[in-house]
């Protein structure tokens, strides 16, 4: 089996990181080695930099893309050992974000255009209204789940161009093939969606 590359990517409350644990468990029952990554990666001095608040979209955009650009050699290591890299985002996450500030696609897509393709791109779609109730039932501290909900609420017309990037980088972006899946639908159907379209991406 050839190794692949899989890349979640969606709104805040998308579902991703309960999806990348379903799809990873799976795999290692199969008996497919699995590492998960994601970003920002906030092991490296360049990602914590990001949230410092007073930086603007161009800088945020170049210190997101260095931190990628900082894990390629781990990832092309993974992947030459035969392994399946899951990603909780990638630059797509840049393109969507940034660009819903107002920084220009393909800029954005530039600063990136050298870094590992990934073979699928999985899209968890969910309108942001949705993507706040989930937040608000999910088992976090209440603190934290606060300081979330308060910030989608100040910031609902951004989210909504963030969904809009990334519908229409599901349409038109060809480097990696993308799968779109409805997050409002029951939990089990998104799996089998999911499941499916990795089994026939890896030919098990």
């Amino acid at each position: 089996m050839e190794a692949k590359f899989i890349v979640f990517e969606g709104i805040t409350g998308s579902g991703k990181k309960t999806h990348i644990k379903i799809l990873t468990d799976k795999l290692r029952e199969a008996g497919i080695g699995v590492v998960n990554i994601a970003f920002p990666n906030y092991e490296t001095d360049i990602a914590r930099l990001t949230k410092r608040t007073e930086l603007d979209p161009f800088t945020l955009s170049l210190l997101y893309a260095a931190d990628r650009s900082l894990y390629q050699e781990r990832i092309k290591a993974l992947l030459e050992r035969g392994t399946v890299v899951i990603s909780d985002r990638y630059c797509y996450s840049n393109f969507a974000y940034q660009s819903a500030r107002g920084i220009d696609m393909e800029w954005l897509q530039s600063i990136e255009k050298n870094i590992i393709k990934p073979h699928m791109v999985i899209l968890i779609d969910l309108p942001v209204e949705m993507s706040m109730k989930r937040v608000e039932q999910a088992s976090i501290e209440d603190f934290t789940k606060r300081e979330v909900l308060s910030r989608m609420e100040r910031e609902r017309d951004f989210m909504e161009k963030i969904r809009e990037a990334y519908l229409k980088l599901a349409r038109y972006n060809k480097e990696a093939k993308w799968v779109v899946v409805d997050g409002s639908q029951d939990l089990k159907v998104n799996q089998e969606q999911i499941w499916d379209a990795v089994k026939n991406e890896l030919g098990l």
